[in-house]
C-alpha cells in the first residue's frame, strides 16, 4: 500500500512540475473584438487594422462571430495577434481563469 502511495505521489509531482515547462498555444477568447470586412469575407484584429487592405463594408464584431460566419483572417498579423504561443500550462491556466492578464486583456480588445 505504501508503495502505491509513493508511486502516485511521484506521478502527481511529475505532472505538476511538467506544467512549468510544457509550452502550449492559447487561442483568443470568442468575445475578443475584431473588424469584419463583409465584401471580402475577412476579419482583422485591432492592432492590425491600419495595415489591412479592407473595403468600406465594415462591421465591428467578436472573434466568435467571425469564426461562425466562416470569415478568414485578413493577414498573418491578424492570425498572430489572435494566438499566444509558448505559454506554459500553468500560465495558460492562470490566464484562462483570469488570475493573470492575457494578451487580450487591454481595452483595445473589448467589444
Amino acid at each position: 500500500m505504501r508503495k502505491w502511495i509513493m508511486i502516485c505521489t511521484g506521478l502527481a509531482a511529475a505532472l505538476i512540475l511538467s506544467g512549468f515547462f510544457i509550452p502550449v498555444q492559447l487561442q483568443a477568447p470568442t468575445n475578443v473584438r475584431v473588424i469584419l470586412d463583409h465584401t471580402n469575407q475577412i476579419y482583422v484584429s485591432p492592432p492590425c487594422f491600419n495595415d489591412a487592405q479592407l473595403s468600406n463594408f465594415l462591421e465591428e464584431a467578436t472573434y466568435g462571430e467571425a469564426s461562425r460566419e466562416g470569415y478568414e483572417p485578413a493577414s498573418s498579423c491578424t492570425s498572430r495577434s489572435l494566438t499566444e504561443e509558448n505559454v506554459t500550462i500553468h500560465e495558460a491556466l492562470l490566464k484562462l481563469t483570469g488570475l493573470q492578464p492575457s494578451k487580450w486583456s487591454s481595452d483595445v480588445w473589448d467589444p
